[in-house]
């Protein structure tokens, strides 16, 4: 059900996407690739602030493939007049797919006793599809880098931002006390529905995300680069781990993502 209404969703956004790109193809260039790389997850998993939990604990993997837009045609001519706009940003359009299995860590996890045992016994998994895109803004200039008619330009960082449409589909699980964590006593209590409905469900659902990221091209040949990407994603929604402790001031925040990945860009005009 979920999985369809995404579905809905996010073709109108990629045929919009793919109409602007083809349209006036000759004052515009393509480029087509994939990425790849390791997903650290902050979510309700883990306390806040420590490092096992917000970056080194719940890491999972992503792929994607990925379309570049560029609003000028890159292959150098001398007659060819560009703007600054045309010469520094392009849009990239990707789907991705990431997961990562969940777990706490911090103190209270590490705790003796019963809270301590009930949090260690708490795990989760969490699935995400991704569509949308972003714009990327380039330092070095995008027809002389594409062009390749400066051999000793290799690097080509940039910025980028961009927003999407996601899929999420939590799991919970636990093997504390009857093994079934919707019964009352099994999870911690702030995400015990009994005593605060709605605090933990295992649902799909879709929601958005903003991104903000950070990274750079490197020239492989005359039709490739590298790409080298650290990029950080905040979800419109605090369910994407299943958990949302809505009376407790440390959950303010909604669950979010680093995703440090690497990938590979051929040029297809």
């Amino acid at each position: 059900m979920f999985l369809n209404k995404f579905i809905k969703i996010t073709t109108p956004i990629l045929f919009l996407v793919m109409s602007f790109g083809l349209k006036a193809q000759s004052e515009k260039s393509h480029e087509i690739g994939f990425i790849s790389g390791s997903a650290s997850f902050t979510t309700d998993y883990g306390q806040r602030n420590n490092f096992k939990a917000n970056v080194g604990g719940n890491v999972g993997m992503g792929i994607g493939v990925i379309y570049y837009l560029n609003f000028t045609d890159y292959r150098y001519r001398w007659n060819l007049r560009t703007s600054y706009w045309a010469e520094h940003f392009r849009v990239r359009a990707e789907a991705s797919y990431m997961s990562a299995e969940l777990e706490h860590f911090g103190e209270y996890a590490e705790s003796p006793g019963e809270w301590g045992d009930r949090l260690r016994a708490h795990t989760g998994k969490t699935y995400l599809l991704n569509l949308g895109a972003q714009l990327e803004f380039h330092w070095v200039d995008i027809v002389d880098f594409g062009s390749r008619r400066i051999p000793d330009l290799k690097w080509s960082p940039y910025i980028s931002a961009g927003a999407f449409v996601d899929y999420y589909n939590p799991s919970i699980k636990s093997t504390y006390g009857t093994g079934d964590w919707r019964d009352p006593g099994v999870l911690f209590p702030k995400w015990d529905n009994n005593l605060y409905p709605g605090a933990s469900k295992d649902d799909a659902g879709i929601t958005m995300s903003a991104t903000f990221g950070v990274g750079t091209r490197y020239k492989l040949g005359e039709y490739s680069d590298l790409l080298i990407e650290s990029r950080w994603q905040y979800f419109f929604s605090n369910y994407v781990d299943g958990l949302h402790a809505k009376n407790d001031p440390a959950n303010k925040y909604n669950d979010w993502l680093l995703w440090v990945h690497i990938g590979y860009v051929y040029y297809l005009n």
